[in-house]
């Protein structure tokens, strides 16, 4: 296998292309390794990232946050501008994994492998993202929600195409975000369940609001029936119970024997939604 050490996101691409399909990105590699390992990739040529500077890192960019394809979760986790802008984000980093796949996983890689309740996904879906993907035509700005083509697969094209950086726009005034999760154990265990949510009060009323929830369907599902509930309403602790008992009209949980029955989730759920935005709430100072 050859190995290689990108100087840059370009350089990175045009190895990828060079390939033609016989390259695979490394930043992390907590999954590539696995399937690597187990025989689900044979890749010939591993190209890797950490040594690009324009992936690496989180900052400030005018009204954005910009954190790099490159950061890992506890750069994540521990970064001040995360902590200050988006603390539910923050939040979610710590919980992946243990502190070992933390120091190695990236927020990017926690995307591209599409789980439908990877919880760096979740709490970023609500944000509104936009990934910045370069392929041999150039840059462009994918939202998140066309990032997902299937349970554990990307819409992007890897062989072509890779991830230079993520773009998250500041909250204004009256906007806040929470992510909750419902474990086994506290390490090393994937969520049951986990939600997350981002709303914006005007005038004592919500102006919007974004649920997402997982692992209920292909990625962070959308609670649609739930967040249109909430325009226009005040924040209570009966409308947020409402809410989460709208939620459950977008949810398909399925069974699962390690991580629990459809049945339970679907108990569940509303609970997690309900939790979730009575932490935005206080938050904000109206609950």
């Amino acid at each position: 296998m050859e190995f290689m050490q990108a100087k840059s996101a370009r350089e990175a691409l045009e190895a990828l292309l060079k390939a033609r399909g016989q390259a695979v990105l490394l930043a992390g590699g907590t999954d590539l390794m696995v399937n690597i390992q187990e025989g689900k990739a044979h890749p010939q040529v591993m190209i890797d990232i950490n040594t690009a500077a324009d992936m690496k890192g989180i900052r400030l960019e005018g009204e954005e946050l910009v954190i790099g394809a490159a950061a890992t979760l506890s750069e994540i986790d521990q970064d001040p501008l995360v902590v200050k802008y988006f603390p539910s984000l923050a939040k979610a980093a710590s919980t992946v994994g243990s502190l070992q796949i933390r120091n190695l996983a990236t927020l990017t890689g926690n995307v591209m492998t599409a789980q439908p309740a990877a919880d760096g996904a979740m709490a970023l879906a609500p944000l509104e993202p936009r990934f910045a993907v370069l392929s041999e035509e150039g840059e462009r700005l994918v939202p998140m929600a066309q990032m997902y083509a299937g349970f554990g697969k990307t819409a992007l094209d890897q062989s072509k195409e890779l991830v230079k950086e993520i773009r998250i726009p500041l909250p204004h005034l009256g906007e806040a975000a929470a992510f909750t999760r419902l474990e086994l154990r506290k390490s090393l265990s994937l969520p049951m369940l986990n939600t997350a949510a981002m709303l914006k009060m005007e005038q004592g009323v919500i102006a919007w609001a974004r649920i997402t929830m997982g692992p209920v369907g292909v990625g962070p599902v959308r609670a649609t029936e739930a967040e249109a509930f909430l325009q226009g309403k005040p924040l209570t602790r009966e409308n947020a119970a409402e809410a989460g008992r709208l939620a459950l009209k977008n949810a398909k949980p399925r069974s699962n024997p390690l991580r629990g029955s459809k049945e339970y989730r679907e108990e569940v759920l509303p609970v997690l939604v309900r939790r979730t935005l009575e932490d935005i709430g206080a938050q904000l100072g109206v609950l």
